[in-house]
């Protein structure tokens, strides 16, 4: 398995933020009022961010454990990798989409602290989310089954 590249990350969140930053134009341009990012919306990935870490800290308990009793459940550690995984490239295209948002509000001729209080936080949400994602995949890689292989049998992403 291979851990998510940053250029990934990065990818996706420019093209998140372009499509933030142009749907809140082509709303405007159209005669509509843009979209305000509810205060929930941060919150929430948040929320999901931290239940990747709970998911995932099983699996980093049972791989760092010196006498492990019960062994890895293989299929619930790549559930949980591909929700993290999936949680990392979903975070960072939902935090470039509150980055468009708050930049699309940021260049407006009245900037209010009302339009872009609740995209920065959206932004937060989503990096949390990003940062939790990506933590929990690191946690749910095993060390390598033979004895001589990895550093001291750490699991790669783990530092000793």
């Amino acid at each position: 398995m291979s851990h998510t590249s940053g250029i990934t990350l990065l990818i996706g969140a420019v093209i998140g933020g372009v499509l933030g930053w142009a749907g809140q134009w082509l709303l405007v341009a159209s005669g509509n009022p843009a979209l305000l990012p509810p205060a929930t919306w941060g919150v929430a990935l948040a929320a999901v961010g931290a239940i990747l870490l709970a998911l995932a800290w099983p699996i980093r308990t049972q791989v760092r454990s010196e006498k492990t009793k019960p062994p890895v459940d293989p299929f619930y550690a790549t559930r949980v990798v591909l929700l993290a995984k999936a949680g990392a490239v979903a975070g960072s295209a939902l935090s470039g989409v509150g980055g468009g948002v708050a930049v699309f509000f940021a260049s407006r001729p009245v900037v209010l602290s009302e339009t872009l209080i609740p995209a920065i936080v959206a932004i937060v949400g989503a990096l949390v989310l990003m940062v939790g994602a990506l933590i929990a995949e690191r946690w749910c890689t095993l060390p390598p089954d033979s004895p001589e292989g990895g550093a001291n049998m750490v699991p790669e992403g783990e530092l000793s």
